[in-house]
This record gives structure tokens, sequence and C-alpha cells, in this order.
């Protein structure tokens, strides 16, 4: 089990108090993790207990540890992660706990915000709450964040129910309180320990006390979540101070090439709160870093599009990144008209949108290739139900132009009068002009038609995404949009990877491309720039092979590609 372990890596498996294993990216940490476990487990009477963020993890770190130690491990092994474990510690005794669905949760939140009157949207008002219980349900009294949060929990104790969060509240309660115990662990290991909030860390302080020697693996500079509340850097320090626990560096690189890895370190040096690190990339020298800039946002699509899926083609892989899931939808628009496999990998496809879906409905009905669906149209303008009944009453299951005084008659005000029969004139043009061929008149009447009625961002992104689609391909529309619907967002092996820089956090790729990396996009404005910073290097450090950092001439470049110092080198 210490078979091929560096001399850092031993020193944390091998390490008989309270550790803090520093891991930069590609440092093997989990291995490290699963090593020092089963060196415990070696000893029959020890136990101990791994804990990670994800179910996944949980049960590949699980998998890994008993390939390693022995299956005849496993009654002394609790593996899993934080909520798990917490919820096993109030379920004890046979206490029955049911936990809220994410649409029980939406439902319930939705009824307190109708009853309470505060303006805040469903997603506002789940981060309050959040917020509340990361910080032991804490709250000011007499705030909206009061009266907000007690009504929630009121609701859902009516409900018989407690919500995700209220595993490890309660758990934290209860050892608080003496009334649930900890563990009975000799040793605690800690994956991604950066990411902690102050209840998982007050989960962890309590075994502590309670006797285990803990072991906390993280880095500093992967810490992307103070959105959520992860203490990062200061409490990786509160740790190593409080237990005087042994600091070692995991420094060896075993992902990036020199090239990259030296990039990505001249970047996260800028931060003035970190842990001091010496990196480096056991790979040697061999890769590329290039900086690119273009135009507008498709014509950076259409490069980073051609470029990976000619290295694809080499049974490698590759991934776009970007700062937001929205960034995004012009990369699906070009892999859709492209017909490149792809896989949308966070937050959902716009493409996916009932807009979309709209959109090419009018278009086939201009075509005549469909002659149902134009009530979803008129409905989308404006249109009630009670006046589109009163149409097909009249006219039959096809609507037709009639004069607006007919059209008053049959109980329609005279602006919804007056508003179908523009419609109606309007489509008459849009089928002439298709009957010609002249298919990119169309699609802009279209596309600038429904945007006059689109009211919400995502709606507009779906119209907008719908069309940059159809007008990259050729032909009539019932073929352009078969083609659009093809099934190609699979994860399938050589697909290629298009994702958020916070969801790439614990994956990597041979070639890696960033969009957008811009000034007002990454950094976002709305965040600390230290932890901008910290996101920047964590994307730039999934890259195995090349990596290539683009922007596009709507911004200045990102000032993380300027301290990369690539652009000393641009392509």
């Amino acid at each position: 089990m210490l078979d091929g372990l560096n001399p850092a890596q031993l020193e944390v498996v091998l390490c008989g108090q309270h550790c803090l294993a520093v891991a930069c990216p590609g440092a093997g940490k989990t291995r490290t993790i699963a090593s020092k476990a089963a060196h415990c487990l070696a000893d029959p009477a020890r136990r101990v207990g791994a804990v990670t963020f994800s179910r996944d993890a949980a049960v590949e770190l699980r998998d890994r540890i008993l390939a390693l130690a022995g299956k005849n491990c496993k009654p002394r092994l609790k593996a899993g992660t934080f909520h798990s474990l917490a919820f096993a510690q109030i379920s004890a005794g046979g206490k029955r706990r049911d936990v809220a669905s994410d649409g029980d949760r939406s439902g319930i939140v939705a009824r307190v915000l109708g009853e309470s009157g505060v303006s805040w949207t469903l997603e506002e008002a789940v981060q309050v709450i959040e917020r509340i219980k990361t910080d032991f349900g804490r709250v000011q009294e007499g705030t909206d964040d009061a009266r907000l949060y007690h009504a929630y929990q009121e609701a859902l104790a009516r409900n018989g129910k407690i919500d995700f969060q209220d595993m490890l509240r309660l758990a934290v309660a209860g050892m608080d309180s003496g009334d649930i115990e900890p563990y009975a662990l000799t040793d605690l290991l800690v994956d991604e320990f950066q990411d902690t909030d102050p209840l998982q860390y007050r989960w962890i302080e309590h075994h502590a006390r309670a006797g285990a020697t803990v072991t906390v693996v993280g880095d500093d500079d992967q810490s992307i979540y103070g959105f959520r509340a992860a203490l990062g850097y200061r409490g990786m320090e509160t740790f190593a101070s409080m237990l005087d626990a042994r600091r070692v560096v995991l420094g060896s690189n075993y992902r990036c090439h020199g090239e990259i890895l030296a990039a990505a370190d001249a970047v996260i040096r800028n931060n003035a709160e970190r842990i001091p690190k010496v990196l480096h990339a056991e790979k040697g020298p061999g890769g590329t870093v290039a900086v690119l800039r273009f135009e507008d946002e498709y014509d950076e699509a259409v490069a980073a599009i051609e470029m990976l899926q000619s290295r694809l083609a080499a049974d490698t892989s590759g991934a776009v990144l970007a700062r937001t899931n929205r960034i995004l939808d012009p990369l699906e628009a070009v892999c859709r008209s492209h017909g490149v496999s792809y896989y949308r990998a966070s937050g959902y496809s716009v493409l996916s949108r009932p807009e979309g879906a709209l959109m090419c409905n009018l278009f086939e009905i201009i075509q005549q290739s469909k002659t149902n669906g134009l009530d979803a149209v008129l409905a989308f303008a404006g249109m009630g139900t009670s006046d589109l009944s009163a149409l097909h009453d009249a006219m039959g299951p096809s609507l037709i132009q009639r004069q607006k005084k007919d059209i008053v008659a049959l109980g329609l005000s005279d602006e919804t009068a007056t508003a179908y029969r523009a419609f109606i004139k309007r489509l008459a043009e849009w089928q002439g002009l298709c009957t010609r061929q002249l298919y990119s008149l169309v699609l802009e009447g279209v596309r600038e038609w429904m945007l006059g009625f689109a009211k919400k961002d995502a709606a507009i992104r779906a119209i907008v995404a719908t069309y940059d689609v159809l007008s990259r391909l050729n032909g009539p529309f019932n073929e352009r949009i078969a083609f659009m619907k093809r099934e190609n967002n699979q994860p399938r092996p050589g697909a290629m990877v298009l994702t958020t820089m916070h969801s790439s956090k614990g994956l990597e790729w041979d070639h890696v491309w960033m969009i957008r990396a811009e000034e007002s996009v990454v950094p976002d404005e709305k965040s600390p720039e230290s932890e901008e910073r910290r996101l920047f290097y964590v994307a730039m450090s999934r890259a195995r092979q090349t990596l290539t950092i683009s922007s596009t001439r709507k911004n200045p470049v990102s000032r993380f590609t300027i301290e990369s110092g690539a652009l000393d080198h641009p392509t």
C-alpha cells in the first residue's frame, strides 16, 4: 500500500498526529488518503472514518481503501459524505427522519414566500435559508431573514420533514449538547478540506475532541465556494493552529506539463492570503499555452470547436470551460450546426427550453409541413385561451385572416383583433418568402418577432440560440430542425465537454480551452478578486497537454491572462 508514494505522500501516510496536507492540483491526493486509511486499518485496533463531499467520490474512496486494505476491514471503515454520516447519527436508535426532496422544499419555500409578502425570488429565499443553517441556525430576530427562516422550519415540522442541511445541523447540535456521540474513530480523514463550511468544521472538531487523529487534505488555492461559506485558507490555518497539526505540502503535480503548471502558478501567486507552496511538474516540459483573441463569441466558438474536434479525433479528451453556463450557449450552437458530438456537463441546455421548441414549430408552420401548433404561437404573443376558443369556434381547426369587424364580433377586444390580423398577415408574408426559398429573411423575421414578446433573459437566450443553429444550416426548415434535434449531447467517449470553471474542479482533460477570459467576465465583478483568481487557477490546471485561453474584443483581456505571462508568447 506504500509502494510508489513520493516522500511527501509517504510523510502524510505515516504521520501519527493531526496532519494538514496541502495538495496542489494533480498531486494524487485521493491515492494518498486511500493509502493512509489502508495503513491505519492494518492495525486491527483502529477504526477509520473517510469523509468526502459527494456520494460518487465517497463510493470511489471506499472502494480504493478496501482494495488496498482488504474487504475484511470493511466493518472498521466508515466512508461517506458529511451529510450521509450525519444522517446516520441523527437516525440512530430507530428515529425516523423524512428528508424533504428538492420539490418538497421548493413548494414549502414558495408557500412561505407567498404568505410572508417578502419580495424575494425562490432562489434568493433558498440561499437565505441555507446561509442561516450553515451559521448554526443563528439569525437576527425581527428581520425578513428571521421571519422567512422560522416560517420555513415550522412548515417543515408540520409536514414531519427535515431538509438536506438539517442532517448536519442536527448532528452538530446533538454533539454540542451531548445527546449525540461522535463516531468512535481512531482516525478521521477528510478530503477537499478547503471546501468545508462552519458546520462541517464543527463536525470534524467534535471528532478530534473525542480522540480521533485527524488528517485533512485540501488546497487553499482551489477554494472556490466562498459563496457557500467555504472556509478556505482561514479554515486550514485555524485547523493547523488549533490542533497543532503537522503541515505537509504535496507539491508534485502529475497532471500538467511544466509550461501549463508554470502559467497557472504565476496567476495564483498574486493572491496574498495563501499557504506558500512550491509546485513541480513531474511530467516535465512538453505542454503548450496559447492566448487567442477573436472579433466576437461566435468566431471564438467556431475556432474552439474546430481545433478541439481535430484533437479529439486522435483519441484524446477535450473540454471548453466558461465562467458561467450561459457563456456556453454559442459553443452548443456551433456543435449542433457542425454535427459535433458534445456533452454539456453543467447547467441546462438552452436549446431544451420551450421557446426553442415553439420557434421550430413556427418554422414548420411557415413551411406548411405542419398545420397544427398555431395556438401556442399566438398564446406566446399574449392571446388568451378564451380568445383562441372563440376563433376556433368560428373558423374550425385552421385559423385564417378575417376582417377586423368580424373578429371583434366574436368577442375579442379591438386590440387583440388588430394583433391577430397583423400576425396572420405576417405569417402569409413568411410563407411567401419560404416558397421562394428566401429562408434567411424568414429566419430574421421570426427571430425579431419572437424577441418582441420575450420577457425573461432565459427566453431571449433560447430564441437567439435556436436562431443561431438554424441560420448556420442549409435546406428547408424541416431538414434543418431534424438535424438540430439529432441527439448528440451525451456523455460518451470522444464527446467534447462543455462545462463551467466551477464544475471542472476535480476533473482533467488532455486539451482545455478557456473562453471569454475577459474583464467583467472573469473576474466577475460580484465576486471577490482573490476567489475569481483561484477559479481561474483551477480551470488552467485541468489541462494535461494544451491550454488555450481566448477572449473577444468586446472587453479587455482578463487580468489573470496577463498575470499568467502567456501573453508574452501570444498565438
